[in-house]
């Protein structure tokens, strides 16, 4: 895709639409597996954590696995 084109929101599936750098998506360090507790059961799934906002679920999934295949892993 190249500028300029339209993002439209689905607030449905995610709160917001803003920009990572690619750098800080590919250092593991920023990488996280987080877990919460919902209908009485603890549930884990991948988190990046990048300032105020907090990309977890699908997202970060999606991301990581982005970061695998970049990385060869």
């Amino acid at each position: 895709m190249r500028p300029p084109f339209d993002l439209r929101l689905d607030e449905f599936e995610v709160a917001g639409i803003f920009e990572v750098p690619l750098a800080f998506l590919l250092d593991p360090a920023n990488h996280r597996r987080d877990s919460m507790i919902r209908e009485g059961r603890r549930r884990e799934f991948d988190a990046v954590p990048y300032g105020e906002h907090y990309i977890w679920g699908a997202t970060a999934a999606m991301l990581l696995q982005f970061y695998s295949f970049l990385s060869g892993q």
